[in-house]
């Protein structure tokens, strides 16, 4: 069959929640994938930041296999080594980056637990705080993307996700990402505020320390669990395992009480965590409160120990760092017409358009034989691999000059893109 047939028989047979899809993939390799008509691209959205090692590193392709042999699952009225290991490894992450004094109370206090995703998270953490303080509201940011579950939903901004399947489980309140609007917010009644360090959909926007700073003393004045999604920004995309981590203010670090994970969390099989970072968030769910058929078990955890193993022996948030700084700045460097300013962290990256492109932009690139996406109008979001070496990312630029000359071209001319 032809990527035509594959694409045809899609429709006929999925349900099409996600749109017609631009193609029909074999297999990869690397930072690398092919479709069924045999044409390569170089995937600079990583599976939408969850191929942290690429595809098909050959450690994941034989723990896999290697767990697959022995049993897949087992179910949660009992635990395997496996899941206890990979609990262990969250916490270990989840503790990298701060004092001695903050990680000796992660090491004691913290707890986790294994869903599915990163939607599951969210509601874990939404249940978590709702428990610790019950009925309250939730507070969120304009801009925020959390999931959409009808508990993560009800944190998310987007009106077209949310507006058609509203009312939700209760009530939040969205603020503007700035200081003055959260020290704006009553303390009365809220239960959790939820934000994401670096805001992925609103158009990779990094949050400042004095407005996480401004959060932390919220939740501490109004009793609630503050929560940082670190979904998307987690296991070293922003060139720190979570990009919360070492960020202070005033001197004082900034703690969150619940930390949730999924996507690069295991390297492309589906998992997700919940991770309770304190006694208080710990105890909130009792036993019988919260559930999951398949969360944590054996093969995804084993999945979970191994990608935290090697990630670290390759110490990739590091090289997510110095491969995205050099990217960018020589994205920067060389002065593309159309590209206003690049943004984000590590490797996950904004490029801002002049003019309101992006979609088409995307398209074109994809075309070219580059995978990338365009969360908003003037946003093309670049999340690669973690593996990705420099040389390799820097193949985009010619790619973009071209595309872009092109559109422009197009544009004088009054095409329709």
């Amino acid at each position: 069959m032809t990527n035509s047939d594959w694409k045809a028989s899609y429709q006929d047979n999925l349900l099409g929640v996600f749109g017609q899809p631009q193609t029909c993939f074999t297999h990869g390799q690397g930072t690398r994938v092919w479709d069924t008509d045999g044409k390569e691209y170089l995937d600079l959205l990583g599976g939408i930041a969850v191929n942290a090692l690429g595809y098909a590193h050959p450690e994941i392709v034989k723990t896999i296999s290697e767990q697959a042999s022995r049993f897949t699952h087992v179910s949660n009225f009992f635990t395997t080594p496996q899941q206890v290991e990979a609990a262990q490894a969250v916490k270990r992450i989840c503790a990298n980056g701060w004092g001695s004094e903050v990680q000796a109370e992660i090491a004691s206090q913290a707890r986790v637990l294994f869903v599915n995703s990163g939607t599951e998270a969210n509601e874990a953490a939404l249940k978590m705080a709702l428990a610790a303080k019950p009925g309250g509201r939730a507070i969120a940011l304009k801009g925020a993307f959390h999931g959409r579950t009808l508990g993560s939903l009800s944190l998310t901004y987007k009106a077209p996700y949310r507006e058609p399947f509203a009312p939700f489980v209760g009530p939040t309140e969205f603020v503007a990402a700035t200081v003055a609007e959260i020290e704006a917010v009553d303390p009365e009644g809220v239960s959790a505020i939820f934000l994401e360090p670096l805001q992925g959909e609103a158009g990779v926007i990094p949050l400042a320390p004095e407005l996480l700073a401004a959060a932390r003393e919220l939740a501490d004045r109004a009793g609630a669990l503050l929560v940082f999604d670190e979904v998307q920004t987690g296991m070293g995309r922003c060139g720190k395992w979570l990009a919360h981590q070492g960020i202070c203010h005033d001197g004082k670090e900034i703690i969150p009480d619940v930390v949730t994970l999924a996507k690069g969390l295991g390297a492309g099989v589906p998992v997700g965590a919940c991770v309770a970072m304190n006694e208080r968030a710990a105890s909130a769910l009792k036993p019988g409160s919260h559930g999951t058929t398949f969360g944590g078990n054996p093969l995804v955890s084993l999945v979970v120990t191994r990608t935290i193993n090697l990630m670290e022996e390759l110490d990739l948030p590091a090289h997510a760092s110095a491969v995205g700084d050099a990217w960018m700045q020589a994205i920067t460097d060389a002065q593309i017409p159309g590209i206003k300013e690049t943004r984000g962290q590590g490797l996950l990256r904004a490029l801002v358009l002049e003019k309101n492109i992006a979609p088409q932009v995307a398209k074109a690139l994809f075309k070219a034989g580059f995978i990338v996406n365009a969360p908003a109008a003037n946003i093309i979001r670049l999340a690669p691999p973690l593996i990705i070496e420099l040389s390799e990312a820097l193949t985009l630029i010619p790619a973009l000059k071209n595309t872009l000359k092109q559109i422009e071209k197009d544009l004088g001319k009054g095409e329709q893109l």
